[in-house]
């Protein structure tokens, strides 16, 4: 079944302020680095969400800008989430990470990187490459995954 316009929005909206605060703030990475990420992730998959469903809604491209944004504001505090010595605890982390470091910081700014051009391309209105870039900021996701990340 299909919600109305305005039920979407408001569900979207509200989703949308739960992700952004985890994404933006909330716990610093100091105190718990392994919380922070793992919240920090799950309101980026959440904000990904958002954007696939605005997309599959046919809705205004300005509903991305948020989900957009928390996203590239995350993106920059990845590599900081993953100190040394924080690979203990219910993580999915990889040793590699630690190991492999530079590799791993380089995918993280790959993910910054389009994150941002995301960010700058929802402004444009060209609905075809904003869905390009999206489908880039995933495949950013999925090469980092694919090495670091156990499922």
């Amino acid at each position: 079944m299909r919600k109305n316009g305005f039920t979407t929005l408001a569900t979207l909206a509200g989703a949308l302020l739960i992700g952004t605060a985890a994404l933006s703030g909330g716990v610093n990475a100091s105190d718990d680095p392994l919380k922070t990420r793992k919240e920090g992730f799950e309101a980026n998959k959440k904000a990904m969400g958002a954007i696939k469903k605005i997309f599959e809604d046919g809705a205004d491209l300005g509903g991305i800008a948020a989900p957009a944004q928390a996203m590239a504001d995350f993106a920059k505090r990845v590599p900081a989430l993953f100190p040394p010595g924080s690979d203990k605890g219910e993580t999915k982390a990889k040793p590699a990470i630690w190991t492999n470091n530079a590799d791993f910081t380089a995918k993280a700014g790959a993910f910054e990187a389009e994150t941002a051009k995301l960010v700058q391309l929802v402004g444009s209105g060209d609905k075809s490459a904003v869905q390009k870039q999206f489908g880039a900021v995933g495949g950013t996701c999925k090469a980092c995954h694919d090495s670091y990340r156990s499922e």
